[in-house]
């Protein structure tokens, strides 16, 4: 009975230990040839690659299955052969599939231990949310049923009642959503709008202690009164009223105790969904989810620290008080701000998603002096409010506007924002040269990219986003980055942050005055802009040759420095069509070089292992089998990479 038992164990061990070392092989084969790689094809090829490694192992064994070394020559063979039938597989794969799908990550070399430790991390959270759906019956009871008499709320205010309790980063998303009244039901968007200013509050004594933590001192000393009931309370903090010492009245905006623990873990739940999408799906590619989850994380990242809000919403006051804008920005007391805490001037007023269609305001108006000053900001500031939505636009009790809460902004350089003006231009004109124009000062376009196809795509988009009044609609620029994205072009970061500002503003204008063309604002604007440029024809043209003096100045020593190098024959123009044939050129020449070497390599070694000379390493195996074996194993392994690279590479 014991030798039985011993028996047993030893062959559960063998087992794992087989396990274990097949595993092993075919990670190393998978590695070795250097391409991405999803799980179920690596498995598949691992199963089969050990499954053939067996058979010629045990032909070549004679069929002696209890053989000691059928474990070292079987592993030995699975590598190369689950390499072959990897790339076997990919040449099943309809020619120059492949190309694409690599680009868009849809295979990936598994990482066992990075991986699972990556998954593991927000599964608590998938659990919270999925019971918050749950809970408010989004994806059915527990029970999966529901009591005939029992009366449910509409679905859009159990969706916003949801994203409210998930908090931190899912209220933000509502957000965002609110504002997509071209995606969304309108009661869906409706309801959503209430996220912007409505959040459980958290109660007055951890007010106080964020509070007394940050100011150094007791509030009492700080602020001659304190309202505790806050005024409004939202997904990162919450705001109070309150009057300082001196008298002036202030709305002082607290951060969420934990908030930042809890948005970081939401983060890394978004994060590795948006990664999963990306690499799993071409839109998810086209649409480059993990790109924009990482902008939104970084965006919300930034409003967790005042300093900058605190920072942003002073130069933006500067800015209205010098310009003598129509909207209006509080004022800041620098000294009293900190990491956590916000004491910025009172104006008295409510938010625009909270202001009825009764209350008689001159919508028009408003809205075009809402966009004229938010453009200008962007064009000749090149600084931006990054989420302009209704609850941080104010309708002041004079009937005029404020924007608040600048925890998110973005800025941009000279050449983003003329880049900005050729797009925006293009969208008024509805003209797809100049949109593509705009895209190559800021974007890397290589010369693989067909220019007309390009035009042809950035028309469709225009076409296909023609609003009612026969421009073109500003959610073109959120349309724009899965185009582009077809053609492996990427735009920066901040021009993605403002495109999404832009969208979220076009939405918010639409609820403050329903109708309004941002598009037919925009020629209106520009049309005012440059009747107001105008003048003496004479002093234009003056004024411009000034700006280009110093290029002017180094014309002529260009021109003989040019002439000199042709008359030497020492002139080199180099395109980026002349450098991507150089690339190419050493692409070729580095494989064909591999496979010369793998090649020369395998028959060496095949002959060496013929040879019947040599030491002898003990028994009856010959040095000259041993490395003989190791270089046919390296040189299959130098050959299949390049095969797996050719086959992947778009061109067979």
């Amino acid at each position: 009975m014991i030798l039985a038992t011993a028996s047993g164990l030893r062959d559960v061990v063998a087992l794992v230990a087989g396990f274990l070392v097949a595993v092993a092989a075919t990670f190393v084969g998978v590695r070795l040839l250097g391409v991405r790689r999803g799980w179920l094809q690596t498995v598949v090829a691992g199963v089969l690659g050990w499954v053939v490694a067996l058979l010629v192992t045990g032909a070549l064994l004679d069929w002696n299955w209890g053989e000691d070394s059928l474990a070292g020559f079987a592993a030995v063979l699975a590598v190369p052969l689950t390499m072959a039938l990897l790339v076997g597989l990919d040449l099943l794969a309809p020619p120059g599939s492949l190309a694409r799908g690599d680009r868009a990550g849809l295979v990936a070399a598994p990482r066992p231990v990075s991986g699972v430790r990556a998954k593991l991390a927000p599964i608590s959270r998938y659990r919270e949310l999925v019971g918050i759906l749950r809970r408010h019956q989004l994806l059915g009871r527990v029970s999966g049923r529901r009591d005939d008499d029992e009366e449910l709320d509409p679905a859009a205010v159990r969706l916003r009642e949801a994203l409210e309790e998930a908090g931190g980063v899912f209220i933000k998303l509502g957000q965002i959503a609110a504002t997509r009244i071209d995606l969304l039901p309108a009661d869906v968007c409706e309801e959503l709008g209430r996220l912007q200013s409505r959040s459980a509050p958290f109660p007055a004594d951890q007010v106080r202690t964020v509070l007394e933590a940050e100011l150094g001192r007791p509030v009492e000393e700080v602020f001659a009164s304190f309202d505790w009931e806050p005024l409004a309370a939202a997904s990162i903090g919450q705001t109070h009223t309150a009057v300082l010492a001196t008298g002036d009245e202030v709305v002082v905006k607290v951060q969420r105790p934990g908030i930042q623990v809890a948005m970081e873990r939401d983060l890394a739940a978004l994060g590795q969904l948006a990664r999963l999408a990306e690499r799993r799906t071409v839109t998810g590619r086209d649409l480059r989810v993990a790109q924009l989850a990482d902008e939104f994380g970084r965006s919300l990242r930034s409003e967790l620290d005042f300093t900058q809000e605190a920072r942003a919403t002073a130069f933006m006051h500067d800015m209205a008080v010098a310009d003598d804008s129509p909207i209006r920005v509080p004022a800041v007391f620098a000294e009293l701000c900190s990491r956590r805490v916000v004491v910025q001037e009172r104006l008295h007023g409510v938010p625009l998603s909270e202001v009825g269609a009764e209350r008689s305001l001159d919508r028009h108006a408003l809205a075009v002096q809402l966009l004229s000053v938010n453009i200008t900001n962007i064009l000749e500031r090149g600084v931006f409010h990054a989420d302009p939505h209704p609850g941080n636009v104010m309708v002041l009790d004079d009937d005029s506007l404020a924007m608040i809460d600048f925890g998110a902004t973005g800025r941009l350089d000279s050449i983003q924002e003329q880049a900005v003006v050729d797009m925006l231009i293009a969208l008024v004109r509805g003209d797809a040269g100049l949109l593509r124009d705009g895209v190559e000062r800021v974007a890397d376009v290589g010369a693989h990219v067909s220019r007309d196809r390009l035009d042809r795509a950035l028309a469709r988009l225009l076409t296909d986003n023609v609003a009612p009044g026969g421009g073109v609609d500003v959610r073109a620029l959120s349309d724009l980055i899965p185009v582009l994205g077809e053609f492996d072009i990427s735009l920066p970061g901040d021009l993605v942050v403002l495109m999404r500002a832009l969208v979220t503003l076009d939405g918010t204008l639409g609820v403050l005055s329903p109708g309004f063309s941002v598009v037919a604002a925009g020629k209106d604007l520009a049309k005012r802009a440059a009747d107001e440029q105008g003048g003496d024809p004479n002093e234009m043209i003056q004024q411009a040759l000034l700006e280009e003096l110093p290029v002017l100045r180094r014309l002529p020593a260009d021109v003989a420095r040019t002439l000199a190098l042709a008359s030497r024959g020492s002139l080199q123009i180099r395109t980026v069509q002349a450098e991507d044939d150089d690339r190419f050129q050493r692409t070729l020449w580095n494989r064909a070089t591999m496979a010369f070497i793998g090649a020369v390599l395998a028959v060496v070694s095949v002959i060496a292992m013929g040879l019947e000379v040599g030491p002898m390493l003990g028994g009856d195996t010959r040095l000259l089998v041993l490395l003989g074996a190791g270089g046919l194993f390296l040189g299959t392994v130098l050959m299949l990479r390049v095969a797996a690279a050719i086959v992947r590479d778009g061109t067979t």
